[in-house]
């Protein structure tokens, strides 16, 4: 078949990879410049296990609070009125998190990840692709969190089937020797089988890889409009159309107003995060593996020879120079608390994002037929864009085919939302 995708994120370009693998020709059609331009770019980094981030499934998400003490910038902050669209998202969300139980999300969150990692060895076994991979997850703790939220956060891990370490200030330590000595640690819990990455890095190396087997890249190709023809689809720009026998829309944010004149939407809201990245100055006090710190929410992961730190939440607000400059201080804050003099800001060129994440009330992404004839989904994956890429891209793959799937298809198809 001829299959067009639409973005050129990490989600595309690991949808492409499945279908050219399974014999079709791919084309794809990115509005930027070049691939991995929104929320691609510079998120947190973090790939698995899913269930520990904490921007991650509604359902998991109260487990890591450990009744910590919350600053400002570690909750979603909503702009508008009380009957605003983000408000009314909101209050949809935090409905649908009194509602879900660990067994209504985990189970296809699980299934995801393991086929995510499934299909990331398989490509690595045939491409081998730099995407500057870290093993390992640090969850310090400044405080003693209470027996019973520990043992919450525990038993979920365990039902997860992610193996921990709970870990005293000593064997902390030893696992991050670059931990700030002024900080009074608790203890920890340590993931060794975590991993961590740069999804942007990793997205760039497989399109090149593609373009070498056929891949079609469309840079500046800002699509209009989608269409079903009968006899197959059709992708409309300013300058022109083309046909298609199926296509994918992996457009994140954009999703909605493609689906617009189709009378079908996502209840989606694009979540606003931010992340600076600067090079290491001091190797030897830096962090050798990903780090979550559970009171700030803030990810900080490796990238090379370089670190990025990320959080914050933003629903409803405008880009600002006063809330990226807000957020700048809050992330060099705690990235200079937990590990001082790994990095030197006045020295070193610091790379600040604020991206989007496209998010629906239960926190997983929809992938699946879109209810229009020969267009499907892969998209709005929240905070799992880079962990589940691979493994939401074969799922398509497996619906697109007619395949028996390897996770439950209701609990990510777009229907389960209506």
């Amino acid at each position: 078949m001829k299959i067009a995708i639409v973005g050129a994120g990490i989600a595309g370009i690991a949808t492409a990879f499945e279908l050219m693998e399974a014999g079709n020709e791919v084309s794809v059609f990115e509005q930027h410049r070049a691939a991995g331009e929104e929320a691609s770019f510079a998120p947190s980094g973090l790939m698995w296990p899913c269930a520990i981030n904490p921007w991650g499934a509604t359902a998991f998400q109260q487990a890591l609070q450990l009744g910590l003490a919350r600053p400002a910038f570690s909750e979603l902050q909503i702009h508008g009125g009380v009957l605003s669209s983000p408000r009314r998202w909101a209050r949809r969300q935090q409905a649908v998190a009194k509602k879900l139980r660990d067994s209504e999300v985990l189970p296809a969150l699980q299934s995801l990840e393991l086929l995510a990692m499934q299909r990331m060895q398989h490509l690595q076994e045939m491409l081998d692709i730099n995407g500057q991979f870290s093993q390992g997850l640090l969850l310090p703790l400044r405080k003693e969190p209470s027996a019973a939220a520990l043992y919450e956060l525990t038993r979920r891990l365990s039902a997860a089937h992610i193996d921990y370490q709970r870990c005293n200030e000593a064997e902390t330590r030893a696992i991050e020797p670059g931990l700030a000595t002024e900080i009074q640690i608790a203890g920890a819990l340590y993931l060794p089988e975590a991993w961590s990455g740069n999804g942007r890095l990793f997205s760039q190396g497989l399109l090149q890889a593609l373009q070498t087997h056929g891949l079609q890249l469309h840079t500046q190709h800002a699509i209009s409009g989608v269409q079903s023809t009968g006899s197959g689809v059709r992708l409309q720009w300013a300058s022109g159309s083309q046909d298609f026998d199926a296509m994918v829309l992996c457009a994140g944010t954009h999703t909605n107003q493609l689906l617009r004149p189709h009378h079908v939407q996502l209840p989606s809201a694009p979540i606003y995060s931010y992340s600076a990245s600067i090079q290491i100055s001091e190797e030897s006090l830096a962090p050798r593996r990903a780090v979550i710190d559970l009171e700030n929410n803030m990810i900080l992961t490796r990238q090379g020879s370089r670190l990025r730190i990320s959080g914050g939440a933003e629903l409803g607000y405008p880009d600002s120079p006063e809330r990226s400059d807000d957020a700048r201080h809050a992330l060099i804050s705690v990235l200079l608390e937990w590990f001082p003099g790994c990095i030197q800001p006045s020295q070193s060129i610091l790379q600040m994002w604020r991206g989007a994440r496209l998010t629906v009330p239960d926190g997983l992404p929809v992938v699946g037929a879109s209810g229009i004839p020969g267009i499907w989904l892969n998209t709005a994956h929240g905070g799992f864009g880079w962990g589940l890429s691979m493994g939401c891209a074969h799922h398509v793959r497996q619906l697109m085919t007619g395949q028996s799937t390897s996770t439950d298809p209701a609990a990510l198809d777009l229907q389960r939302l209506r």
